[in-house]
């Protein structure tokens, strides 16, 4: 079994991710990206790249247990990382959802959220993880600048962005996802997403 590996438990995916790809979130505005977002992604000492970083690799980086859920026709394996911030907590996920071409147990989404309360299943993580550097407007942000990055936004609820990437020589295409959850017009749930289109 792989560093980090867990069989699967009775951990259930939460917070906002469990939103995002459980479809909830399906029916939120919906606006195309002018282009693709760059899928790199800085997490403290770790660039993560979107289908090419491993769960295996986070682990290796931050430590931590991978949790499993789903069967082998919709697998879902995560890591969440919790870091309190004077009465608040922050979140980062690293999610494989087995949709992706590139197999099973590479990075497909990676996600934030804020919270008042720990959440269940989440490790504690260095603080320098809750600082991430994101090609795009994150948990620090608002709804300004969603309207700056993609000429509309939302100040309460959910928003989704998405940019599809033509196929390759091998007929192969992606699907860029970016999607916002915002209160009082600060975002305090973020998601970015990349499948290859089989």
């Amino acid at each position: 079994m792989p560093l980090g590996q867990a069989a699967a438990d009775d951990l259930r995916l939460t917070g906002f991710p469990s939103l995002v790809l459980s479809g909830l979130a399906a029916d939120a505005q919906q606006l195309p990206m002018r282009g693709p977002f760059d899928n790199t992604i800085k997490a403290d000492t770790l660039d993560i790249v979107l289908e090419k970083t491993t769960l295996d690799e986070v682990v290796a980086q931050f430590g931590g247990t991978i949790h499993n859920r789903g069967n082998d026709a919709a697998p879902v394996s995560w890591l969440c990382y919790e870091v309190k911030i004077g009465d608040r907590y922050n979140r980062q996920w690293f999610i494989s959802d087995g949709r992706g071409a590139e197999g099973k147990g590479v990075l497909t989404t990676i996600a934030g959220d804020e919270g008042d309360a720990a959440q269940s299943g989440c490790e504690v993580g260095p603080e320098t993880l809750s600082h991430w550097t994101l090609p795009v407007p994150s948990l620090d942000g608002g709804e300004k600048d969603l309207v700056a990055t993609f000429g509309a936004a939302t100040s309460d609820g959910i928003i989704r962005y998405t940019h599809n990437v033509q196929p390759d020589a091998d007929g192969k295409g992606k699907l860029q996802s970016l999607v916002y959850r915002l209160k009082d017009g600060q975002i305090d749930g973020v998601a970015l997403s990349q499948y290859t289109l089989r």
